[in-house]
Order: structure tokens, then sequence, then C-alpha cells
């Protein structure tokens, strides 16, 4: 990204390096780890069932994991509403970060 025309231009224009960085540098490159944390987040919601079981930690996971064991349908369908809804919120807090970060993305 530093290595990018609009970077170019902007220390043309003589502006500090630090402004080069945060304002034009560190924008677009932001976008991505944005993402990946995001995506992140979906990923510890799976690896919390395994935490959860291997050290008998009392969690949403160990409560989806005794539903399923003893088929409780109705304690199953809420815990996986609420980790849909989770990372549902999740994502909605991605994409609301992608226009703070960069002013160009429109919703």
């Amino acid at each position: 990204v530093l290595d990018a025309d609009y970077v170019t231009t902007a220390r043309a224009k003589g502006l500090k390096e630090r402004i080069v960085v945060m304002r034009h540098a560190l924008r677009n490159a932001l976008i991505p780890i944005v993402t990946v944390f995001g995506l992140q987040f979906a990923i510890l919601m799976g690896g919390a069932v395994l935490t959860e079981t291997v050290f008998s930690w009392p969690g949403i996971a160990s409560f989806l994991v005794r539903s399923i064991e003893s088929r409780d349908w109705p304690a199953i369908q809420g815990a996986i509403v609420f980790i849909a809804i989770f990372i549902s919120v999740i994502n909605l807090l991605v994409d609301i970060a992608y226009s703070f970060i960069d002013p160009r993305v429109r919703y």
C-alpha cells in the first residue's frame, strides 16, 4: 500500500509522513484486517465448543452439547439462534466499521 500512487501523490504534496501513513495508507490497509477479525469471531464460537467441553467450563457451547446429547430440541434451537444472532451482530459491526474506516463505502 505504501508504494501506491495515491500515497506517492500525498508525499509529493508535502504532507508529513505520519499523515500520509494514517490517512492514506492505514485506512486502505485496515479493511482486510477488520474483515479477518470479524471472521475470527465465528471461528472462536466454534472453538468454544471444544474448549468448554475439554475444561468443563459452563457456557453456551457446553449447554449446546448437553442439549444435543439429551435431544432437547427447544434448547438446541435457542442456542443455535443465539449463536446466529451473535455472528450476525458481529458482521453488522464489521460493516459499520468499514464505513468509518473508508468513507467511500456507502450502504
